[in-house]
């Protein structure tokens, strides 16, 4: 029932939002913020009710598919989105559904660790690597670059604190900790854990979104209409 409560919150929140940017806003800003206040309700409903965790999958695979599709005609920023959602695929179906299923609570953390910090070097070095495959990408860093980086980053730093955490607990750290038993980002991982992945999928849309417009720019300079 409280899952039930959450999406009518969520929907009326949604609902004040549109009624907002449909006054204020083009068309195109109210299809992002619609699509992004969407999949950021499928990921509070699947964290705050672990039952439901199939609709995030869902919702993530149609927010990637999406970005990837609408960058279509821009190469680079498809390139750029398509890293984060291969790798997104790989977590959902093999390492956090099969592979960290086998590992103590800490190697939970620290594997998360590697896997953001592989994506960020993917992402960083994106350049090189296009250039090895001969990808016919003209590659050139976007803004929006910078803050999918940094989603990245501050996960970082939430499995690493939790992790070392986890390790105290356990007493891994030796006799030093004995009497330590921290639990503080533990008990509140899913919670920061949250709006991270949140800040993620809105990135992704917000990425779109400018593939996007620039698209339909891309249009009206060929009709020769004046921007």
């Amino acid at each position: 029932m409280d899952v039930f409560v959450v999406v009518l919150i969520g929907l009326g929140l949604i609902s004040s939002g549109v009624i907002y940017f449909a006054k204020h806003k083009s068309l195109l800003w109210l299809g992002a913020f619609v699509v992004a206040s969407i999949f950021s309700l499928l990921f509070i409903i699947t964290i705050l009710f672990e039952e439901w965790a199939w609709l995030s999958n869902v919702g993530l695979a149609l927010a990637l598919a999406m970005s990837v599709l609408m960058c279509r005609r821009f190469p680079n920023w498809a390139y750029l989105i398509a890293i984060p959602a291969v790798m997104k695929l790989i977590d959902v179906l093999w390492l956090n559904e099969y592979l960290l299923t086998q590992v103590p609570n800490w190697g939970f953390y620290f594997t998360y660790i590697g896997f953001d910090a592989l994506v960020m070097a993917l992402i960083w070095y994106r350049g090189p690597i296009a250039k090895v495959f001969k990808l016919n990408v003209y590659y050139q860093r976007f803004a929006q670059e910078y803050l999918l980086l940094g989603v990245y980053g501050i996960a970082v730093v939430l499995n690493l604190v939790t992790g070392i955490e986890e390790l105290i607990y356990q007493g891994a750290l030796g006799s030093a900790f004995a009497d330590l038993k921290p639990a503080f980002f533990y008990d509140l991982y899913r919670y920061i854990r949250l709006p991270i992945s949140i800040s993620e999928i809105v990135v992704l849309v917000m990425i779109s979104y400018f593939a996007v417009k620039a698209g339909m720019s891309q249009k009206q300079r060929i009709k020769g209409v004046r921007l």
